[in-house]
């Protein structure tokens, strides 16, 4: 083998190692964009069908005892009401919907999170922000009642504030005794001030709601056009050797046209925004 060969041999050899090295690091993000090129298909070709914001459900979400409205600084009835969530778990990246229950009692301003599935320190954080939230809303006397905050999602590990803005809501609704809207969901952060903050994985989260039958889907505001990592891939030849390069490019897609005619994508800032959408 003369030094012109040996050096082909030598360059094809370290372009092979190259294009390994490449597909290793590409490999995981690969996985996740290809299940949301499989995602945007089905969306694209099937679904549910309808569209516009219904009219409440005959069926609420949110149960009550039977009791007067409250009123600013009292409270003399147990109440409770549920409200859509939606995550994204973390060993698949996929989207899933649950619910969280606040329940209400006459107590001393203990907010007690329960820890099945396991909640993450943010997250109970997040759900005396939104306690404290929904107090200030409805004018109520946060020291003389008691909150109990559960959720049930599966079994998925529950971490990050973006409950916050549902969670803020039942709260709400069980404060005064109304009713959540169950054909609707949201995902957004509740700040002490009352508007909603940007999160991720709002793609996601958004096909895991019209998976399940939401017709309307809040997110924070700014946040309905969303980027997706499309995969692309260009054939080179070098010498007696061809491999394909793959790389990807964002591409923006709003929310509310790609689910037009399956879901309704709405964006919210603050809680007024949240109360008018989902409470009833």
């Amino acid at each position: 083998m003369d030094k012109k060969d040996l050096a082909i041999a030598v360059l094809s050899i370290l372009l092979i190692l190259s294009v390994a090295s490449s597909l290793v690091t590409y490999h995981y993000q690969q996985q996740i964009i290809e299940k949301q090129l499989q995602i945007i298909r089905e969306l694209s070709t099937g679904g549910a069908t309808g569209s516009g914001v219904s009219t409440p459900p005959s069926t609420p979400s949110s149960t009550s005892i039977p009791s007067t409205p409250a009123t600013a600084g009292t409270f003399t009835q147990e109440r409770s009401a549920s409200a859509n969530i939606v995550a994204v778990r973390s060993d698949t990246e996929e989207g899933v919907i649950g619910k969280v229950n606040v329940e209400v009692k006459n107590g001393t301003g203990r907010v007690l999170a329960n820890t099945k599935p396991f909640v993450e320190p943010d997250t109970q954080y997040s759900v005396r922000t939104a306690v404290k939230v929904a107090t200030e809303y409805t004018h109520s006397d946060m020291n003389s009642m008691d909150f109990i905050v559960s959720f049930d999602i599966n079994g998925t590990l529950i971490g990050g504030p973006s409950a916050g803005a549902a969670i803020t809501a039942a709260t709400i609704a069980a404060l005064e005794g109304k009713k959540v809207r169950e054909d609707v969901a949201i995902t957004g952060t509740i700040e002490e001030d009352g508007s909603i903050g940007r999160v991720g994985a709002v793609f996601e989260k958004a096909v895991a709601a019209e998976k399940n039958g939401i017709r309307l889907f809040l997110v924070p505001k700014g946040q309905r056009v969303v980027t997706f990592w499309e995969r692309k891939e260009v054939k080179r030849q070098i010498g007696p050797f061809s491999f394909i390069q793959v790389y990807y490019e964002p591409k923006r897609i709003d929310l509310a046209e790609y689910m037009r005619g399956k879901m309704d994508v709405q964006e919210v800032s603050s809680i007024d925004d949240v109360v008018k959408y989902m409470i009833y």
